[in-house]
């Protein structure tokens, strides 16, 4: 990447409400910041040259049941179902020879059988991808007034549908995925009116798109892949929210402490228990954290690690094998219960 340098600005949640902090303007030059963030650079968007991995499976394909969530939680970014194989699809930047391994040790769990020889990997373009998302995605209707649809594709909308048009580009969020269906779901609830939200792994910016159209008073969102960053403000774009949502490049630790009335997390089991009491640093007490990405079998250790932090469970909901959990944080830990 280039034209990186150091910038000293960390504005605050304030200035980011009233529209004073500088963040990711869509042109290919802005500066990737997020409210309350240590921010270190500034990106050219327009340098990144993206691709993708594709991993052919030699395996029945009723196994996938057996190995979907799995591969989701090691950062799967998608699954096709040809008749003659199972496709399974990571960024390149989610990919690498560990989780190769790592894949192939799990899947002999349920195909003992399977070797080395059973994995084929290919890289293919951002064009490529971008091809067999349109044969695959169509409009969706995730509950009786949300609808998912790619740029593509039209449908005949009811009075008071809401539309979030997503350009998947393969950052994770296109509404197709149990974990994002349990979310949005979840904000139909929660989501209340002048609202200031934290998302966190925005992906494709869905769930911060639907914020705002949810009547949000203010949507920080932020991702740590640039890819998928520029995908969600360009998504952002097509929903006619990009002057109010507002996307950071970042990382969890980098944020400072704040007061938002709810954040939002479709991350996956790991991610979601390493940063349990960071979390409960970017909430107001009584403040909801929506979490999903998991696993049922995940639930336990998840209450666990989250009571630890200062919340309690108010929700919880599954589809098939996913959960998804709607916690509120009763009391902050005080600076010295963390050393």
């Amino acid at each position: 990447m280039s034209g990186m340098m150091t910038h000293p600005l960390i504005p605050s949640l304030q200035a980011c409400r009233e529209g004073k902090s500088p963040e990711y303007s869509g042109d290919g030059e802005g500066f990737c910041a997020r409210p309350q963030f240590e921010v270190k650079e500034i990106i050219n968007f327009k340098g990144i040259n993206m691709s993708w991995i594709e991993i052919k499976l030699n395996i029945p394909q009723e196994k996938i049941e057996d190995i979907s969530a799995y591969l989701f939680a090691l950062g799967c970014e998608g699954i096709n179902l040809t008749d003659e194989n199972i496709l399974i699809y990571f960024s390149q930047f989610r990919f690498s020879h560990e989780i190769k391994l790592a894949l192939i040790d799990y899947i002999r769990e349920f195909v003992p059988s399977f070797a080395p020889r059973d994995i084929q990997v290919v890289r293919i373009s951002d064009q490529d991808w971008n091809k067999k998302w349109k044969e695959y995605f169509k409009p969706l209707r995730i509950s009786q007034r949300i609808v998912v649809k790619p740029p593509w594709e039209t449908y005949q909308e009811n009075t008071d549908d809401i539309t979030l048009t997503i350009n998947p580009q393969m950052a994770f969020g296109t509404g197709h995925h149990e974990s994002t269906q349990l979310m949005i779901a979840a904000m139909e609830k929660w989501v209340k009116e002048g609202m200031d939200i934290l998302d966190v792994g925005t992906g494709s910016g869905i769930l911060a798109i639907l914020a705002d159209k949810l009547g949000a008073g203010s949507v920080m969102a932020f991702d740590n892949d640039p890819v998928a960053l520029k995908n969600a403000f360009e998504n952002a774009q097509l929903n006619g929210v990009s002057d109010k949502v507002r996307f950071f490049l970042a990382s969890p630790e980098m944020l400072r402490p704040s007061e938002y009335d709810l954040v939002l997390a479709n991350i996956n089991r790991n991610v979601l228990i390493r940063y349990a009491e960071l979390f409960s640093e970017f909430l107001k007490t009584e403040g909801k954290l929506i979490i999903s990405g998991l696993l049922l079998s995940d639930e336990p250790k998840m209450l666990k690690e989250y009571q630890n932090a200062g919340f309690v469970l108010i929700q919880k909901k599954a589809i098939k094998n996913w959960l998804l959990l709607v916690l509120e944080l009763r009391h902050k830990k005080v600076a010295n219960e963390n050393h």
